[in-house]
């Protein structure tokens, strides 16, 4: 082979590529990873100069830990991580309500969830909003604890996707940062595999025996090549394709949009939640955030609030100061004025604007049905996808990314040209 010609070309170094890299290794092809951005992780980056302690801007916790693959790998890297439930408590606007009042909402909140298994178990592919009754007086407060959770309003998101997930409820957030741990992965198999930073792709011809892809740096040929970037990128054309996507491919993508999830986070010169355990603080007035206060992470003097939806979209894409002065607004209604004259440091994330990402994670629309199968599906035998709008249990997460991109890694080695 030349200099330019490979085994396998992987677009992207996020988990999915990564772990893609990690399988590519141990089958000893000749592989390279281009990435568009200047760093490896994609939605996975953990930031150690925004503030003094390792801050995630995008994934950050171990779901469903107990069957994560990952979490071995945390342990075998000596990343610290939290077990255990985090704790939550509800402000009115006015106070904060009592643990009999706040129980009332936790039965509604599973009793709805459990409404959306049930409905996506039985065959419904309809909108979340169909579940919650919306007389309850919880009801706005659900909505606007789904829309971070899954990056939207539950009346864009699918039953029947939802549904799907293997959620072992729990969630432990990673302490020295997940977007950290895929960057030490990373590193494991960058001897044996090449990954090549800032090389955006511009366009991959699948139509010729050998699939030539067109780079900054020049064109690249492969016998196969897995795409594992998000589809925001895919569906804004970001990267060209010869001959088109099919239809039935383009169609699993428009059912498959990237909702919107940020975070604006306060660091503290004092500690003023000194004594509480880390929580999530929700708020229940007419137009509170759709979101949450996570107080004192890792009993650290900061507040990071988790915005998603529609709301978080426009505060986005009004820019950083506009999301930090809002969030600043809310502190203070939650903890009195005080509390803003302590700030010493703030961020807030930006995944809404990064042309790379272009959103939070994946989201099945109602009506979306197969389309993330569809979406895995190879083009003959030469083009894969991976990623977490691929994944059919564990969509939405750092180890359904990592997962798809062992799934593909699997098809890929067993067509011919590899097989033999």
């Amino acid at each position: 082979m030349t200099s330019n010609e490979y085994d396998l070309i992987v677009i992207g170094a996020g988990a999915a590529g990564i772990a893609a890299a990690h399988a590519a290794r141990d089958a000893g092809l000749n592989a390279i990873v281009l990435e568009a951005q200047d760093r490896v992780g994609g939605r996975g980056f953990t930031d150690y100069e925004s503030f003094s302690l390792p801050f995630d801007h995008g994934c950050q916790w171990l779901h469903a830990a107990s069957i994560n693959p990952l979490r071995p790998v945390a342990d075998r890297l000596g990343f610290r991580y939290r077990r255990g439930e985090i704790d939550f408590r509800i402000h009115d606007g006015h106070w904060w309500l009592n643990d009999t009042i706040a129980a009332e909402y936790a039965a509604m909140y599973t009793a709805t969830y459990e409404r959306i298994d049930q409905a996506g178990k039985a065959g419904e592919d309809v909108s979340c909003e169909s579940c919650i009754d919306s007389a309850s007086r919880w009801a706005q407060l659900f909505r606007q604890s789904f829309a971070p959770y899954i990056s939207t309003e539950p009346r864009n998101a699918s039953t029947f996707n939802l549904a799907r997930y293997n959620d072992t409820g729990e969630n432990w957030p990673v302490e020295d940062g997940l977007g950290a741990l895929i960057k030490a992965l990373a590193e494991e198999v960058r001897r044996a595999v090449e990954i090549r930073l800032s090389c955006p792709v511009k366009s991959i011809d699948w139509g010729s025996e050998a699939v030539m892809v067109g780079t900054l740096d020049g064109m690249l040929f492969a016998k196969a090549v897995l795409v594992t970037v998000s589809t925001a990128v895919l569906a804004g054309e970001r990267v060209k394709f010869f001959p088109l996507l099919p239809d039935w491919k383009q169609e699993a993508l428009s059912k498959l949009p990237l909702g919107c999830a940020e975070k604006i986070a306060f660091e503290f010169g004092g500690d003023p939640f000194a004594g509480l355990q880390p929580h999530f603080a929700m708020m229940d007035w007419p137009d509170a955030p759709m979101g949450s206060f996570h107080i004192h992470p890792f009993d650290r003097p900061m507040a990071t609030l988790y915005l998603g939806g529609t709301q978080c979209r426009d505060l986005a894409l009004a820019g950083s100061e506009t999301m930090l002065a809002y969030g600043r607004e809310v502190l203070g209604r939650l903890f009195g004025a005080d509390i803003l004259k302590d700030i010493r440091r703030e961020k807030a994330t930006d995944w809404t604007t990064n042309a790379c990402i272009g959103g939070a994670y994946s989201v099945l629309v109602p009506g979306g049905g197969e389309a993330r199968a569809a979406l895995a599906r190879p083009l003959d035998d030469k083009l894969f996808f991976a990623g977490e709008a691929t994944s059919p249990d564990a969509f939405q997460t750092v180890h359904g990314a990592w997962q798809s991109g062992l799934d593909a890694m699997r098809l890929i080695l067993a067509t011919a040209q590899f097989a033999g």
